[in-house]
């Protein structure tokens, strides 16, 4: 039987879609106004972030335990696989990746696990490998290769969120809200740390400067998958379709940023995330 592929609900495949590309997603926990509720299983993207937006209290999050990363292993070897490839959120956000991978230590299920930073995508690129009949080595060793080339710029409203969750200094994000000045941020690759790339005032200003180097990668990697993901952030969405209006890519859909990802951007938010698509061999 081939392998498993793995994610978790960061990747924002919703279980019904999971079931229907034969995956599996294990839930991060988020926790709102003192509930604890299963990401995308007990509450959707949409109402997660409509409650964030009605409440006075910082919400956060938690990632799946050793143990119910166990209780998937064990479900994805009854299944039939013998061997899997996990998918994880960007280490720096989540203790997601370090959990799966001590637990993978121990299992009988031969997991390999990959910090990464554009889930969404590389789960996408995993299956079409998987398709076309690519081995568990040859589908880990193209991922991680493709990993440099697998980006997310984040736009937030504010850093907010991202300061009062440790993501972001304290003194940016006072900084920034006295210059009105916006910054688009994203995790780097080997180290997974969130470093502030882009700067600019007002909305046009810093979907431009963000944009550029998107526009600059579609022209060195033409066909380049491209997601658009959003807490809101009405112009923002519109100037970047503008901008990726005429651009040689394959739109790999919009929708809403996930409960853990909101978390840290906080409401009004966009995501771009874009890497090359995996080119069939057969």
């Amino acid at each position: 039987m081939s392998f498993a592929i793995i994610t978790d609900s960061t990747s924002d495949i919703s279980p019904a879609r999971a079931q229907e590309l034969g995956i599996y997603v294990i839930p991060l926990h988020v926790i709102i106004e003192g509930e604890d509720l299963l990401d995308q299983v007990q509450i959707t993207a949409q109402e997660y972030v409509a409650r964030m937006a009605g409440s006075e209290q910082l919400p956060h999050t938690s990632q799946p335990s050793a143990g119910e990363f166990k209780a998937l292993f064990d479900r994805v070897l009854a299944d039939g696989h013998d061997s899997a490839i996990f998918i994880s959120l960007c280490s720096e956000w989540s203790a997601c990746y370090a959990n799966a991978s001590l637990t993978a230590e121990t299992h009988e299920l031969d997991v390999r696990c990959i910090d990464s930073r554009t889930e969404g995508l590389l789960v996408e690129y995993a299956l079409a490998m998987r398709e076309d009949g690519r081995s568990l080595d040859e589908t880990e060793a193209q991922i991680r290769a493709t990993l440099p080339d697998a980006h997310l710029l984040l736009i937030p409203r504010t850093l907010e969120n991202l300061v009062k969750n440790g993501r972001a200094p304290k003194l940016a994000g006072q900084l920034t809200q006295m210059l009105n000045i916006r910054l688009a941020v994203s995790p780097e690759w080997k180290s997974g740390e969130i470093k502030a790339i882009k700067k600019g005032r007002g909305a046009k200003r810093i979907v431009a400067n963000t944009m550029a180097d998107c526009l600059a990668f579609l022209a060195e990697h033409p066909g380049s998958s491209v997601r658009v993901l959003t807490t809101g952030a009405a112009e923002e969405h519109e100037l970047v379709n503008q901008a990726l209006a005429g651009q040689n890519y394959v739109d790999a859909g919009t929708g809403p940023i996930g409960c853990t990802i909101a978390t840290h951007v906080g409401v009004d938010a966009i995501a771009i995330s874009y890497c090359p698509r995996y080119q069939p061999t057969h």
